[in-house]
């Protein structure tokens, strides 16, 4: 417990959260070496028990939400007991469902339930997309455990360590394609037998939207036009200790654009052409401040709306005309969709002094127009708009280096794990 530690945590939570916090963390640990130890010990692994878990906050979402999804409309509920450990309990009262819990593991406070030390020592599989936050420490001889992570991109994952000191706690882990078993492998520390070329459950989602273009826009947006296109930025000014990178900051929050303006001028022509660019909102960035309402054909896109209407971010990805990305894994995982790419590269030599990418020449691996302006925007707009299309064939052979594609990849996985 240190002085900041205390600051932070009575910033965020209260006088009185900032006492939870810290009651709660002992009596986590608490329960962790007693449960999790006497589990490991005297129980065993129950042979249809599957424990999902996200990063904490993001309940059921992402790659397990994807994995788990199919699960249930293919029936394995019936034969499998299914045990979610998230952060608020409460938001998944209602959900009835066959053989599935839910279980508090790291709430705002930090607690996590006896229970959920517990299910993790005992899961026949234990399915994580960020960290497992040491719920099953202790584990029964005998579980699997699967890394589904959360994408592979450009970035170095580690602020430029190269290698880490300890093996991962992962028995297996997903990566899109071939050449990511290199970086993940070094990253990760461990043998790239482990490393599966399966892909991502959401890329099903992504490749087989639930709604149509039409109803996606007109729910979130109740747009009409003729094309919308998706900018993700990946994060730089952030919360998040230890990223070199929150030291970058741009006056929108956006590379590239210089000031509010630019963006004023962008949005014009984007109304002329019947164009809507989707800005999406990267969740750990800050500073945004940009008034949506200033803007007739810019609109930005929050975790928050598309859960409350209901839509999944790789959905929407899969039904947008084109990509504004950077060296963010969403790039990567467009080329499945193979249709046009822009990269945002304005902090391209900032980036790779603070933060450095996994490969050792990032522009080869990517086939798509290169952004340093707001006038590149617009001529990537222009193309996209004239149906030019200039990195077809660079598309593909990438493609072949960084995915190996299937039709459905949930159904890949569980038949690959012999679900």
């Amino acid at each position: 417990m240190t002085k900041d530690a205390v600051k932070k945590y009575t910033d965020e939570l209260g006088f009185a959260g900032m006492i939870l916090h810290y009651i709660s963390r002992f009596m986590t640990k608490t329960e962790n070496q007693v449960i999790g130890k006497l589990t490991m010990r005297f129980g065993r692994v129950k042979k249809n028990r599957l424990v999902f878990k996200n990063r904490e906050m993001m309940d059921c979402t992402d790659n397990p939400e994807a994995f788990y999804e199919y699960l249930i409309n293919s029936g394995y509920n019936r034969e499998y007991e299914i045990i979610w450990m998230v952060s608020e309990k409460k938001k998944f009262r209602n959900r009835k469902i066959r053989n599935v819990k839910f279980v508090t593991a790291e709430n705002k406070y930090g607690w996590s339930s006896p229970m959920a030390f517990y299910y993790g020592a005992t899961a026949d599989f234990f399915f994580y997309s960020h960290n497992s936050a040491g719920l099953n420490r202790y584990r029964c001889k005998g579980q699997k455990v699967v890394n589904l992570w959360h994408g592979c991109g450009y970035k170095d994952a580690e602020q430029g360590k190269k290698k880490q000191n300890i093996k991962p706690d992962f028995d297996y882990a997903l990566v899109p394609g071939p050449v990511f078993v290199k970086t993940k492998s070094r990253l990760w520390n461990c043998e790239p037998e482990r490393l599966l070329m399966m892909g991502y459950p959401r890329y099903d989602w992504m490749l087989h939207p639930s709604m149509s273009k039409t109803e996606i826009l007109e729910k979130l947006f109740g747009w009409n036009g003729k094309k919308a296109v998706l900018w993700m930025p990946t994060f730089r000014k952030s919360d998040l200790g230890g990223c070199a990178e929150s030291e970058i900051e741009f006056p929108c929050q956006l590379p590239a654009i210089q000031n509010i303006r630019e963006l004023h001028e962008i949005d014009n022509y984007l109304r002329e052409y019947e164009i809507l660019l989707i800005i999406k909102k990267h969740p750990l960035q800050t500073g945004w401040e940009q008034n949506e309402q200033e803007f007739t054909n810019i609109r930005y896109v929050t975790e928050t709306l598309l859960d409350e209407k209901q839509v999944k971010l790789y959905e929407l990805i899969g039904i947008s005309d084109g990509l504004l990305s950077d060296y963010s894994s969403v790039a990567v995982d467009y080329l499945l969709l193979d249709r046009p790419l822009g990269y945002v590269l304005a902090d391209y030599d900032m980036y790779k002094e603070k933060r450095g990418f996994v490969f050792e020449n990032p522009l080869e691996y990517m086939p798509g127009e290169k952004i340093y302006n707001a006038c590149d925007i617009r001529r990537f707009m222009e193309y996209l708009t004239d149906g030019t299309d200039n990195y077809m064939q660079e598309r593909a052979q990438s493609l072949k280096k960084m995915h190996n594609k299937t039709e459905n990849y949930c159904k890949r996985l569980a038949d690959y794990l012999q679900l």
